[in-house]
């Protein structure tokens, strides 16, 4: 939701200058009014529709991968010690994550905050919104009306000026001049207060942009423009009609959601008045805005990567009509192959008894030829490193023109796609973790020369799984660089990425920052969470606590705990789960620190004599000296790993 109401307002922000630079000062108001009004409804409708056209645009993928370079994973940070340190780690599944269940986040990500703001604004924004139109038809209930010709009169009784709103007229009383009811029987013939409602409507979404006031604004302009034009064009003197807008000037906007007959009383609504001559080259304008309406649409295209096979299918039948009596083969013996397309063969034999015996070819497992039988025939496909990497066969070794199929298959398994579901590391991150803290090093040469630095590393995880195109897209030094490239390609097979079920090539990228002077520890604890589990022995029982540590600022944090129990011979049972914990914390910065367990008003748990917890920090890690539960179950420390930055 957050992205797509930044996707809009991006968008409103975009046409909104474009209008500016090309059409402010022109004269030409239905269209000025009109592009308006589709630059608000194109951005309103922007993000839905780059999710549907993009479904059907899977090149959208690879321009988007192309452009960022693939899938990027977490950086990895290595000290001249040789340590890995700031690396997220999944160190549980999640069925057994001790979920907080009865407790209130007291932090929250960046996205999740701007999203609770925006909803605030917007609710706001609509309350605002409410007031105003119910101020309207208050008055249109409380005030004496005039059903006329094509409109309704509403007779105030106040002073406040003549104004409209959808087919009622307001008016202070009876005695109002022939112009002035033109000007608001205008109003209501164009539907202007539809355009005013769109944009109120739309300024609850975007309540926080400030382009989307201008819209309104300019909007309300273009109207009475629009309106002194058609009263000036039922003959009135202009000189008259001009003293009675001065006349006007002190009027009130009554509700800022009408269409007010004094809005706007500037030089520029006289010189619209008065100005006939219309400008020219709007057209051509309006053509220069077009690849920008384009180029918001392609970047909020977000393809699932799912191709519309029927379109495909259609496109293919077409193609192969004439030539459609190639596709059965009578083979010496009498039986029948028939190509239906180059991955699927059908098989008859010669007694018809066996007639619809299917054989399935995935050109992706194709490289270069494979070989199977069918029945007692051998058939061999070979892929054509051709435009279309279409197929040629042989079947019992004489070859078969397939030439005409060409065209059915055009195999973009060659080029890396954005997957539905990403590639992985066998085992997650942890094991990638454990995997590069075991063979990457930091050049001792480079160390000596002080040299320090990040590479990004890009690769391609092919759809065995192996890795393959290693490269790197930014180096710092040439044995950096290098040692990046090896440990990259000494990476086992990933789980290939997929794509509609099926894999497919991904492009990922991996960040690894060399520091020479990159501390093992943690400066400051604020804002991180922490899992851990510790193992120990009591009475012949085995116990395992396992336990999420989270700072929710530079004093306060939350633990929550489970705990399980097993006998020798016996299952583990769960003496307890999901026990929150609240404590205080010290630390200095450096190594050690300290954790007091609170009770719920703020009183140390256990009492005042209860001593806190003792800490240290090392290579990343946070070691708790937990003495209590030495003596209540035998786990002495519990270490505990970064999990994520909040």
């Amino acid at each position: 939701m957050t992205t797509s109401i930044i996707s809009i307002a991006i968008a409103v922000a975009v046409l909104w200058i474009a209008y500016r630079l090309l059409f402010i000062n022109s004269n030409r108001l239905v269209f000025n009014r009109a592009f308006l009004i589709v630059a608000l409804g194109f951005s309103l409708i922007l993000p839905a529709a780059g999710v549907f056209i993009g479904r059907n645009l899977p090149q959208v993928n690879s321009y988007k991968q192309n452009l960022f370079q693939g899938i990027m994973l977490d950086e990895v940070v290595i000290t001249a010690d040789g340590v890995i340190i700031n690396t997220p780690v999944e160190l549980e599944a999640e069925s057994e994550a001790a979920p907080v269940t009865t407790r209130n986040k007291k932090s929250f990500d960046l996205i999740g905050l701007m999203g609770l703001i925006w909803l605030i604004g917007a609710i706001g924004a609509a309350l605002i919104f409410l007031f105003k139109l119910g101020k309207i038809v208050f008055i249109i209930i409380k005030s004496p009306k005039k059903k006329m010709s094509g409109y309704t009169a509403v007779f105030t009784g106040k002073e406040h000026g003549s104004y409209s709103f959808f087919n009622y007229a307001f008016f202070p009383n009876e005695n109002v001049s022939a112009e002035i009811v033109r000007h608001e029987m205008s109003h209501i013939a164009h539907h202007h207060s539809a355009d005013i409602l769109f944009v109120e409507l739309m300024m609850i979404i975007q309540w926080f942009n400030p382009f989307i006031y201008l819209y309104k604004r300019e909007l309300q302009s273009l109207h009475e423009y629009m309106a002194d034009r058609d009263v000036v064009a039922t003959g009135i003197d202009k000189q008259n009609y001009m003293m009675l807008i001065l006349q006007q000037c002190t009027a009130v906007d009554f509700s800022n959601m009408s269409n007010n007959f004094s809005f706007l009383l500037t030089k520029k609504r006289i010189k619209m008045i008065t100005q006939s001559k219309k400008a020219k080259g709007v057209v051509i304008k309006a053509l220069l805005t077009l690849p920008l309406f384009a180029l918001l649409l392609f970047a909020n295209c977000q393809s699932n990567g799912q191709n519309n096979k029927s379109t495909e299918k259609a496109a293919e039948a077409e193609k192969t009509t004439e030539a459609q009596s190639l596709t059965n083969f009578r083979l010496s013996d009498g039986c029948i192959l028939s190509f239906s397309d180059p991955l699927e063969i059908t098989f008859s034999d010669k007694e018809a008894s066996i007639s619809e015996t299917k054989y399935y070819l995935d050109l992706n497992d194709i490289k270069n030829d494979t070989t199977f039988m069918i029945g007692d025939h051998e058939i061999v496909a070979v892929k054509n490193h051709d435009e279309y990497n279409s197929l040629s066969v042989k079947i019992d070794g004489k070859d078969m023109d397939l030439n005409f199929l060409g065209g059915l298959v055009k195999d973009e398994s060659e080029n890396p796609v954005e997957p539905d579901m990403p590639a992985t590391f066998p085992g997650g991150e942890v094991k990638m973790v454990e995997f590069l803290r075991e063979n990457l090093k930091y050049p001792e040469s480079v160390k000596k020369k002080g040299i320090e630095g990040k590479v990004y590393v890009q690769f391609v995880v092919e759809q065995d799984g192996s890795i393959n195109d290693v490269k790197v897209l930014r180096g710092v030094y040439e044995e950096l660089d290098a040692e990046a490239i090896r440990v990259v390609k000494a990476m086992p097979k990933f789980n290939p990425g997929t794509q509609n079920g099926k894999p497919v090539r991904t492009t990922m990228m991996l960040p690894i920052n060399f520091k020479i002077k990159g501390e093992t520890t943690m400066t400051a604890l604020s804002g991180t969470k922490w899992k851990g589990a510790g193992e120990g022995t009591k009475n012949g029982v085995k116990y395992v606590m396992t336990m999420t540590m989270d700072f929710y600022n530079d004093n306060d944090g939350l633990f929550v705990m489970k705990l399980t129990a097993q006998e020798k011979g016996k299952e583990a049972v769960v003496q307890f789960e999901d026990v929150g914990l609240d404590f205080k914390y010290s630390y200095d910065g450096t190594s050690s620190g300290s954790i007091q367990p609170k009770n719920t008003d703020g009183s140390t748990l256990g009492g005042d004599d209860q001593q806190p917890y003792s800490f240290v920090v090392k290579d990343g890690k946070i070691i708790v000296d937990f003495y209590d539960f030495k003596e209540d179950c035998g786990i002495e420390k519990i270490t505990f790993n970064k999990k994520w930055n909040k």
